[in-house]
């Protein structure tokens, strides 16, 4: 018999995958071309996206990509793919039941803006300002995580009017770590988002309270969790005032906004953002780097 939160957990990922769809054809668009790298990636995604594989649009999607992939994407094959993509896109905006106008969708459309503006391996200048210009429509995403940290970085690239290469690599390495994308190796989601990490230079444990999340390359979290008991560290299964770190595991899964991690990472930020706490939010590799020898 099917639960209600199973019934749940099919609609959350299958809209998630709906929304990521919908901005990444929008992210690949934005600067009114399509190359092979950008083919790839779809394709990869595609076939990842097992939950939504059955829909007639995205099966029309995947046969067109599959079709320029099997041609050796010559430029006519891309030319005629990008005028799919542009009706296919309002084709998914239309399907029936689907939720695109929630907080999480405006989340996920995020998301999926960010995959489809990186899927070439690099952020030209058009993609940058279509990215600021996609920023201010959304005022809501702007203010608050995950929009506010790429709104800050989007506005200091731009604010002098010139866009370096160096700004363009830093803006694409923020929204691969934030959309969980691996696009150097080939992994189009999966990894732990990383962009609202705090910088840290020192990490003394003992004392220290710590919320453990995500999945962990050193391994179990009950394993962690001793390892951090062992050198003085408390414990604490939920974000609280006294919470001081909460350590977000390098592995996650990539519906990580649906997930009782996920919900973690935001009321740490939460806490943080507006100063309810003096919680900081580090990464696995920062805890390893700062965990004594012996």
């Amino acid at each position: 018999m099917t639960t209600q939160t199973e019934i749940y957990n099919y609609s959350s990922i299958r809209d998630k995958l709906f929304n990521n769809l919908v901005s990444i054809i929008d992210g690949i668009l934005a600067d009114d071309l399509v190359d092979k790298a950008e083919v790839v990636f779809l394709d990869n995604w595609l076939a990842e996206a097992q939950q939504i594989s059955s829909n007639s649009t995205v099966k029309s999607l995947v046969y067109k990509v599959e079709s320029v992939l099997v041609s050796g994407m010559n430029t006519q094959d891309l030319i005629e793919l990008k005028a799919s993509l542009h009706a296919i896109q309002r084709e998914l905006l239309d399907l029936p039941g689907i939720d695109f106008y929630s907080i999480d969708a405006d989340v996920n459309l995020l998301l999926g803006l960010c995959k489809g503006i990186a899927a070439d391996k690099k952020i030209s200048d058009s993609e940058v300002r279509y990215l600021d210009w996609w920023l201010a429509q959304n005022s809501m995403l702007r203010n608050n995580y995950p929009g506010k940290d790429l709104h800050r970085l989007v506005s200091e690239i731009l604010s002098d009017g010139i866009i370096t290469p160096e700004e363009s690599k830093q803006l694409y390495e923020a929204v691969n770590l934030f959309s969980g994308a691996s696009l150097e190796d080939g992994v189009t989601d999966g990894m732990a988002t990383r962009l609202p990490c705090d910088v840290i230079y020192d990490l003394k444990l003992d004392g220290q309270t710590f919320c453990l999340t995500g999945e962990f390359i050193m391994g179990r979290r009950t394993s962690v969790e001793s390892l951090i008991k062992k050198h003085g560290g408390r414990i604490s299964d939920s974000i609280t005032k006294k919470t001081n770190f909460l350590v977000v595991g390098t592995l996650s899964s990539r519906d990580w906004k649906f997930s009782s991690h996920g919900r973690k990472i935001e009321k740490a930020i939460e806490y943080r953002d507006i100063k309810i706490s003096g919680i900081k939010i580090i990464g696995e590799d920062d805890l390893i780097k700062f965990l004594p020898t012996s």
